[in-house]
């Protein structure tokens, strides 16, 4: 194997225990084990179709958020199974970008007793709605959601109530509360971290999506939108970027999200394009830019803290109803890794 493929193998059998270890992270959250004692790691492998590393790994991750723990010669044991109030979260993934504000929110109810029901909408508001109306019906005391459109109609008309996350920043008119990242200013600190690098032909180039990409959008100043694209990237559109990058002589990209990002870097890499030489790239999200042949440099939203702050406004809410409304805005750090250097 050459030194190239190991940090893609790698990155795949990471992506494969972070996936499992959302799946286990659901099971918890949904009570599939009221005993406490998860099944073992052999079960696990033959249930899921996966390693016995990969489920250890994924074992590990929520060992680390302090979710599991092992007892030795005995099992893996689900650390916390104290009965409190009941708090429903519904979230349209639990594979990408959620999972970080999930184990937040975890870790805040964990503090106060507090058990939580979480659902995943898999982005349909069909689903949303009927996330919404399950998690009241099995008495949810409040409830945490990242919920679109047609679902916020009639949120107002519960009798719960609702914390918004990574919704509401978008709408000035929204009464509901909420926390979410600023994702403008993250992408200020993008464009800043550039230009004290000396670059000067800056591009942003995204895969759209609703809620963030207007947002960074918004925060880019004068660097214009060179793609827009609808649908996800494959490796031909990224060499067709990257193309137009060369041909308007661009120095440094910010990419949103991370996997175009990832594409982007490749189709550099495989035309003799030094990165950060040539081209520096910085991606959006941070989800898996580490995991790059050449770590991105990435805006990184404060996604545990946006879950522990969520739990926080929403016990304020249950505890003074009559209390004002909290909106709080977070903005994004921006890790600084290998793929942004000075202009050259």
């Amino acid at each position: 194997m050459s030194a190239s493929e190991v940090p893609a193998a790698e990155a795949v059998r990471g992506q494969k225990a972070r996936h499992l270890a959302g799946e286990l992270r659901r099971g918890i959250a949904e009570l599939r084990w009221p005993g406490g004692k998860l099944p073992t790691e052999q079960q696990l492998a033959r249930e899921q179709g996966v390693s016995l590393n990969t489920v250890r790994r994924a074992v590990d991750l929520l060992v680390q958020d302090g979710l599991v723990y092992r007892r030795q010669g005995s099992g893996m044991y689900i650390a916390s199974s104290e009965t409190g109030p009941l708090i429903g979260v519904a979230v349209p993934s639990m594979t990408y970008y959620f999972p970080r504000i999930i184990v937040g929110i975890e870790r805040e109810l964990a503090k106060h007793g507090a058990q939580m029901l979480l659902r995943s909408t898999e982005w349909d508001s069909v689903e949303e709605r009927q996330a919404v109306d399950g998690l009241v019906s099995a008495g949810a005391a409040g409830l945490i959601l990242a919920a679109d459109g047609p679902s916020l109609a009639g949120l107002e008309d519960l009798d719960v109530p609702v914390v918004l996350v990574e919704r509401g920043l978008e709408d000035p008119d929204t009464l509901h509360e909420f926390v979410g990242s600023n994702h403008g200013a993250g992408a200020r600190a993008a464009v800043k971290h550039l230009r004290g690098l000396g670059h000067t032909r800056i591009a942003y180039l995204e895969r759209v999506s609703p809620h963030t990409a207007p947002q960074v959008r918004a925060g880019l100043g004068d660097v214009p939108v060179l793609v827009e694209s609808r649908e996800r990237w494959t490796t031909a559109d990224a060499e067709r970027f990257l193309a137009e990058l060369l041909r308007k002589k661009v120095t440094a990209v910010i990419c949103f999200p991370d996997r175009e990002a990832t594409l982007l870097l490749n189709a550099a890499i495989a035309n003799g394009i030094a990165v950060p030489g040539d081209l520096s790239v910085i991606s959006y999200d941070d989800e898996v830019a580490d995991l790059s042949d050449i770590p991105l440099t990435a805006v990184s939203p404060a996604k545990l803290d946006v879950g522990r702050l969520a739990v926080e406004t929403l016990r304020a809410r249950l505890a003074e109803p009559g209390s004002p409304r909290r909106q709080i805005s977070l903005v994004p750090n921006l890790v600084v890794r290998d793929s942004t250097g000075p202009v050259r």
